[in-house]
């Protein structure tokens, strides 16, 4: 089970951290995930950016939209998680929303 504990960063959540830190090959899993890293100089290609989006995705029960599957939002961990917490929030408020079938 995941913690929801904060990140060394107090940012964001530990196991963001951790995902992120996962498909990094060049930073350090001990040295705490620096918001501004440059991701893509971390060793963040193509291949990675897919397979963190599908851990993010599988680990928060939230679908990226399409409109943010760019550049600016793998370019940080502080842009991933911006853009990560408004889909859990925006998620959320669907939830909420949307009528319950009964049995």
């Amino acid at each position: 089970m995941h913690s929801d504990r904060s990140g060394r960063s107090g940012l964001w959540e530990q196991r963001f951290e951790d995902l992120v830190l996962g498909v990094l090959p060049q930073h350090s899993r001990h040295a705490p995930l620096d918001p501004a890293l440059d991701l893509k100089a971390a060793g963040l290609d193509s291949m990675a950016t897919v397979e963190l989006l599908v851990r993010l995705e599988e680990a928060y029960g939230v679908d990226f939209p399409d409109a943010t599957l760019s550049g600016e939002t793998f370019a940080t961990p502080a842009a991933l998680w911006h853009v990560l917490a408004a889909q859990r929030t925006d998620d959320a408020v669907t939830s909420e929303g949307e009528p319950t079938c009964a049995s």
